[in-house]
């Protein structure tokens, strides 16, 4: 079926119900960032791959809104279809909400699927919808018009044990209840599944580069219960999880559990991730809506994670220091290469290095102007060769028993025009003027995403993202709450939260340019005027030092740059073949000051 077929049998089922828009959001019931196949019905229905986009589709008309990673893909992806592509970020660009309230007359019924969208979301809606008599209703799961759906993913959780995180499932679910107790609720439901694994010290395979397993939880005073389908515990995992004080349900009979709390419970849940059907469940007890108990905890690593994360950004910078040298071998002896054979060789790179469990995300490898595509990805269908000119991004990273990892860094091939080796060497002033800062305690990553961007705006340059996020354990690669980013996140950095930094240049059509470091908060120096925080570095993989122009660096940059390259070689060379080591001598030389 093509996408105007598609959203015709959605219009069908529509007139059936009477619906006069029907909303579908990016999501699965636990409002995933990433989702299951199962759940892509978004992707279904209009073509566009994105991993974040809501499709609205009226009687006449649709639309599609997504963020600036996502402009250049959507457009060419929506070509030939009548879906729309609305910019959300531009200025002046009606929200999905907005549209919908000036397209239909009053008294139109608008329909979406309440387990994917959250409380607040459904709420903040509802309000907006009876301004002009519009009636709201959740109850509308129309995915069954997708024939040939995937079916729900059954992979077996594993446990991750006190070896890589520091502390034990009882432990984290006690820290739980106390903050319960202060809120005053007397039960808790978690239905983000990182936050799920975090607690009770499993992984799953659900989710493609997520190590997640579709489940709720419910914490109370006297038990907590694990909501999963049970052929995917084993039944050692089952007795270790009981042993903790978890024991297991059925995945559906969260819903039912909840629905039976009586009028002496009050049930705590984070209305902006948790999905409205599951709120809406709680009929007989008292409801508060609270701000999530675990992000918090999860965010803050401890000795032990933040040990085990050292050792593992040194094996995965090995693996992508072999896989530069793979790219530059085979280019220099003349042996084809493509976007595609990167993403494979430094998969099966990290493959070899010790606890890898898969890639974090899959891998953006974007040649010349593919890498102006944010989140750019090959495919069969769209591979570049590449060739000794240009440049290559490459953002990739790994999950391993001992972290997770997220780093870009973009090739110079060959010649580059001025244009690019400016931008380039602005990229790298940028990078490096936030992994230096230095701050005081209670700053949040709002407050020092200026320093990523001045280099640039200097420029008259911006990027149409966030400059940084949080990566979990073993977890989530975008981790909140902490960010590096221009909208109003109020949350201060704390010690052992780690970041990425990641500012880029993207010129339609031409080039992409990223210098992605990881960073953890670290103690500085107390003064009388406060307690400071600075960055402790993650990350150590070489800078192209073909693609800097010294004679826009500070002799601070410069300085900077050599004792990062020092500290590279001093890590990595030792894990390095003969020829790989004489690649990355060159490679990450000294930078000279310019006249000298």
């Amino acid at each position: 079926m093509t996408v105007n077929e598609k959203l015709a049998a959605l219009r069908r089922e529509m007139e059936l119900r009477g619906l006069a828009a029907y909303i579908v959001p990016t999501a699965d019931p636990h409002l995933s960032e990433y989702v299951p196949e199962h759940y892509r019905f978004r992707h279904w229905i209009s073509g566009f791959t994105g991993s974040a986009g809501t499709v609205v589709v009226t009687m006449v008309k649709s639309g599609l809104w997504t963020d600036g990673r996502y402009y250049i893909q959507a457009e060419n992806q929506l070509s030939g279809s009548e879906i729309v592509l609305f910019k959300a970020m531009e200025p002046g660009v009606k929200s999905y909400v907005d549209f919908i309230r000036d397209e239909l007359p009053g008294g139109s019924k608008v329909g979406v699927n309440g387990r994917l969208m959250s409380q607040r979301a459904v709420e903040n809606m509802k309000k907006r919808f009876e301004e002009k008599n519009l009636v709201l209703d959740a109850g509308h799961d129309l995915s069954y018009i997708w024939t040939d759906r995937p079916p729900i993913p059954m992979g077996e959780i594993m446990l991750h044990g006190e070896r890589w995180c520091g502390e034990s499932a009882a432990s984290k679910i006690s820290r739980v209840r106390k903050k319960m107790e202060e809120l005053k609720i007397t039960h808790y439901v978690a239905a983000k599944l990182d936050c799920i694994m975090w607690l009770c010290n499993i992984r799953g395979s659900d989710i493609n580069c997520c190590p997640f397993a579709l489940s709720y939880l419910l914490v109370a005073p006297d038990y907590v219960r694990l909501y999963i389908d049970p052929a995917k515990v084993g039944g050692e995992t089952a007795a270790a999880l009981d042993r903790q004080g978890v024991t297991l349900a059925p995945y559906e009979a969260v819903y039912d559990d909840i629905a039976a709390l009586g009028g002496g419970a009050t049930l705590g849940a984070d209305f902006g991730i948790t999905n409205s059907s599951l709120t809406s469940a709680a009929k007989n007890c008292s409801l508060k809506n609270i701000r999530d108990i675990i992000t918090p905890f999860k965010a803050v690593k401890n000795e032990v994670e933040n040990k085990n994360l050292v050792e593992c950004y040194e094996n995965d910078a090995v693996a992508l220091v072999k896989g530069f040298y793979y790219i530059f071998d085979c280019l220099k002896n003349g042996r084809a290469v493509t976007e595609l054979d990167v993403c494979d060789k430094l998969l099966e790179l990290r493959a070899a290095q010790p606890y890898n469990m898969g890639p974090s995300f899959d891998t953006i490898a974007a040649y010349k102007g593919n890498a102006a595509m944010m989140h750019y990805s090959p495919t069969p269908e769209n591979n570049a060769v590449l060739a000794p000119e240009g440049m290559l991004l490459i953002d990739s990273g790994g999950h391993y028993l001992n972290g997770s990892t997220d780093i870009t860094r973009t090739l110079v091939l060959g010649p580059i025009s001025e244009e690019e080796r400016q931008n380039f060497t602005r990229v790298l002033k940028a990078n490096i003027a936030l992994v230096s800062a230095r701050f005081l305690k209670g700053t949040a990553g709002a407050n020092l995403d200026i320093l990523a961007r001045e280099p640039l705006w200097k420029e008259g340059i911006d990027y149409k993202c966030g400059t940084g996020h949080g990566v979990g354990f073993f977890l989530n690669v975008h981790e909140g709450p902490q960010n590096f980013s221009q909208n109003l996140n109020s949350v201060p950095l704390e010690l052992g939260m780690n970041v990425t930094v990641e500012p880029g240049v993207y010129i339609e059509g031409k080039y992409g340019i990223r210098t992605e470091n990881d960073v953890v908060v670290v103690p500085w120096k107390k003064t009388e005027h406060g307690e400071f925080y600075g960055f402790g570095l993650l990350s150590f993989v070489p800078v192209d030092v073909n693609g800097i122009d010294p004679a826009l660096l500070t002799d601070e940059e410069i300085d900077w740059i050599n004792r990062y390259h020092e500290e590279c070689r001093k890590r990595l060379m030792p894990r390095l073949t003969q020829e790989e080591r004489a690649w990355l001598s060159e490679y990450s030389r000294e930078v000279k000051r310019v006249g000298k």
